[in-house]
Formats: C-alpha cells, structure tokens, sequence
C-alpha cells in the first residue's frame, strides 16, 4: 500500500485483501482435507521464518496461522473474536446447542406426578 494514499482508495484496498484473504480460507477449508490444513499451515509458517530466501516472505507466517487456524478451534475463536461457546446449565460438560428451539415438553396427564416416586 503506498504511503500516500488517499483514505478512502486506502479503505478500499483493506476491503479487497480481507476479501481475498477469505476466499483463500474457504478454498482451503473445501478443498484441503482437515489434518493436511494444520500441516500446510505449520509449514507456511516454517517458510515465513526463512524469509531471506527468494519466494518465501513473510506472508507466509500469517497464511499459515489463518490456515492452521482452521483445525484448531480455539485458536480459530481467538481469530474471529468470539466467545467460548455457552454450555448447558445442567450438564457444563456438554455445550448448549442455541441454534435449535428446545424440544416440546409432553403433554401434562391429569392426576399423575413425574416428580413422585
């Protein structure tokens, strides 16, 4: 990006490599099977390090934690800036699944009391 470049032709530039950043994402994560993503990953941050080599540079080192990023949840929350996810009050070992409406309780029978024995 150069220098002095005018603030809104700079915002547009930011807006179209978050772009290709993400498209780049979505064709790893649909075409590179999952153990091979956090391989390819580590070795494009390998690849960073030696960024005194020709064709190597230090765009690797952020390619390959956005593409390792991809199989290791937590690290792919911290990326995204998003909470742990909610677990469910009656079991915390379990995570709460907020996206599906609770299942219909059964209907009430008169005169019979599920909580005595």
């Amino acid at each position: 990006m150069p220098i002095g470049m005018p603030v809104g032709l700079r915002q547009l530039y930011k807006k179209q490599v978050k772009r290709r950043i993400l498209r780049v994402l979505i064709w790893v994560r649909l075409h590179v099977p999952p153990g091979l993503r956090l391989i390819l990953g580590i070795l494009l941050m390998i690849g960073g390090v030696f960024s005194f080599l020709p064709v190597l540079g230090l765009w690797m080192l952020p390619a390959g934690f956005y593409i390792a990023a991809l199989d290791v949840v937590p690290l792919w929350r911290r990326v995204r800036r998003r909470p742990a996810p909610v677990t469910s009050t009656a079991n915390p070992s379990i995570p709460a699944d907020l996206s599906h409406p609770a299942p219909p309780s059964l209907p009430h029978v008169p005169g019979h009391n599920p909580h005595k024995a």
